[in-house]
C-alpha cells in the first residue's frame, strides 16, 4: 500500500507535465478502482474547465427557472418541471371524471398516433402545489400513469468558432433527431433533406444545439447521396421547451414515419410516461441513441440514456480518454469523440463543440447506415455489428466507462486536431 500511495502522489504532482505529453502515461498495475479515481484527478488537473462543464447543465436550468418562475419550478432531485402541469398517459374516462371532480382541468388531449396512446395534460386544482397534485392524481387512479411534465436539457456546449473543413458521409441515411430545430439554410445540409416539425404552439424554431447535432449526423456537407433527416423541435421558443410531453409527441411522430434510428442528445430525470413510451419504441425495433450527459462520473444516471434498450453514448477526447465530465454506468454502450468536433452554427459558420451531446450523433449516423427502418431483429444485428467494430478502451471487454468501446471518430465528421477547445 505504501508503494501505491507513493506512486499516486508522484503521478498527481506531475499532472501538469503529463498534460503536455502526446500519448497517455503508462500507469503501474494498480487496482481498477484506484486507476479510475487517479484518472479523474489527472483529468481535473489537465482540463481546467472540467468543473465548469459539469455545472453547465444545472446552471442553465437554474437561469431558465429564475427567468420563468411563473411557468417553471423545481421538482424532486433538482429537476425542473412545468408549474402546475401533470401528464397522464391513456387515462380512462372514469379516471378523468374522478380527476375533474377533484378540481383538475384538462389542458390538452393529444393522440400519440404512432404509439396508439393518448397524452393528457392536466392543470392542478386551485391552491394545490404541483407535487401535491401528482400525489393526488396517483391516489385517485392507482392503476394510471401520471408524472410531472419534466423539462429536459441539452448535453453539450459550443467552444469557439473555426473555419470550415469537411469530412463527408458518403452512404445516404435516413435518421431522426429529437432536439431543438436545425437551420435548414446552413451549407452543412446542402445535400440533405430536412423534414421539420415543431412540437410547441409557436412551431418549428431553428436553434444552435439542434443545428450542431444535425450537422454531425449528416456530415459537413455530405459528398454524395441525399440524406433525409427528420427533425423534431421539442423546444420552440418557449421556456417550457424540452418538456416530457413534447418529447413524447416527437417520438410518436418518429414511429409514424418508421424512422429506424433516432438521436436524442437531451438529458433529464426519470419520467414514468417517457419510460413506457421508449420501451414501446424499443419493442417495435427502433434504435434510440442518447447522450449519457455531462454531470460527472459520479452523478446518478440521466435519462433517456439510462432507460433499458436505449443506446447510451459517452464522449472521449482525441487521445481516447473519456471526457472527465461524462457520465458513467451500466447504461454506457459506446464511446465516440466528444471534443474538438466541428459543427455547423446557427445562421452560418462553424464552431468546435464539446460534450456527450456531440458524441451521440457519431453513433446514430453509423447505426443509420445499418438500420433504416424499425425491426427488432435488424436492430439487434446492427448493435452487434457496431460492437464488433468498436475499439475496446479501458478494461478489457465492455465496461462502465466506455461501454463496448469507441466508434471511429473519422466517420463522425471530426476536425483532426488535438488542440484544446477552450
Amino acid at each position: 500500500m505504501r508503494l501505491i500511495w507513493s506512486l499516486l502522489a508522484t503521478l498527481v504532482i506531475s499532472a501538469s507535465a503529463v498534460a503536455q505529453l502526446p500519448l497517455p502515461v503508462d500507469t503501474p498495475n494498480l487496482p481498477g478502482d484506484t486507476l479510475e479515481r487517479l484518472g479523474d484527478r489527472l483529468d481535473d488537473t489537465r482540463d481546467r474547465s472540467t468543473r465548469q462543464l459539469r455545472r453547465v447543465r444545472q446552471d442553465s436550468l437554474t437561469s431558465l427557472l429564475r427567468a420563468n418562475r411563473d411557468v417553471l419550478e423545481r421538482g424532486p432531485q433538482r429537476s425542473v418541471i412545468v408549474r402546475r402541469q401533470i401528464t397522464a398517459l391513456n387515462p380512462t374516462s372514469t379516471a378523468l371524471g374522478a380527476l375533474s371532480e377533484a378540481g383538475f382541468d384538462i389542458l390538452r388531449r393529444e393522440p400519440l398516433q404512432g404509439l396508439d396512446l393518448e397524452l393528457v395534460l392536466l392543470d392542478a386544482p386551485r391552491r394545490t402545489s404541483t407535487r401535491r397534485a401528482l400525489r393526488l392524481a396517483r391516489e385517485l387512479d392507482p392503476d394510471g400513469l401520471y408524472d410531472f411534465n419534466h423539462v429536459y436539457s441539452r448535453s453539450g456546449e459550443a467552444t469557439h468558432s473555426i473555419a470550415a473543413d469537411s469530412v463527408p458521409l458518403n452512404t445516404p441515411i435516413r435518421v431522426g433527431l429529437v432536439d431543438t430545430g436545425a437551420d435548414p439554410e446552413h451549407a452543412s445540409f446542402a445535400a440533405a433533406q430536412l423534414v421539420e416539425r415543431g412540437f410547441h404552439p409557436n412551431g418549428y424554431q431553428p436553434d444552435r444545439h439542434g443545428t450542431q447535432v444535425a450537422s454531425l449526423m449528416v456530415g459537413t456537407p455530405p459528398a454524395t447521396g441525399q440524406h433525409t433527416l427528420l427533425v423534431a423541435d421539442v423546444y420552440g421558443a418557449s421556456p417550457t421547451g424540452g418538456s416530457a410531453g413534447a418529447i413524447l409527441a416527437a417520438l410518436s411522430w418518429m414511429v409514424e414515419n418508421r424512422v429506424g434510428v433516432i438521436n436524442v442528445s437531451l438529458v433529464g430525470p426519470d419520467n414514468r410516461l417517457l419510460d413506457v413510451a421508449i420501451a414501446d419504441l424499443v419493442g417495435r425495433g427502433h434504435l434510440i441513441v442518447a447522450a449519457v450527459g455531462n454531470d460527472g462520473p459520479h452523478a446518478p444516471p440521466l435519462y433517456p440514456a439510462a432507460y433499458p434498450g436505449v443506446v447510451g453514448v459517452t464522449g472521449v477526447d482525441p487521445s481516447g480518454r473519456v471526457l472527465p465530465e461524462a457520465g458513467r454506468g451500466d447504461h454506457v454502450d459506446f464511446a465516440a469523440l466528444g471534443r474538438d468536433l466541428r459543427a455547423a452554427d446557427l445562421g452560418g459558420g462553424w464552431v468546435l463543440v464539446r460534450g456527450t451531446s456531440f458524441a451521440a450523433p457519431s453513433v446514430a449516423r453509423r447505426l443509420a447506415t445499418l438500420h433504416a427502418t424499425p425491426s427488432r431483429t435488424d436492430a439487434q444485428r446492427a448493435l452487434a455489428q457496431l460492437a464488433s467494430i468498436s475499439e475496446d478502451l479501458g478494461r478489457p471487454g465492455r465496461d462502465r466507462v466506455y461501454g463496448h468501446g469507441r466508434i471511429d471518430g473519422a466517420q463522425a465528421g471530426v476536425r483532426n486536431t488535438s488542440a484544446s477547445a477552450h
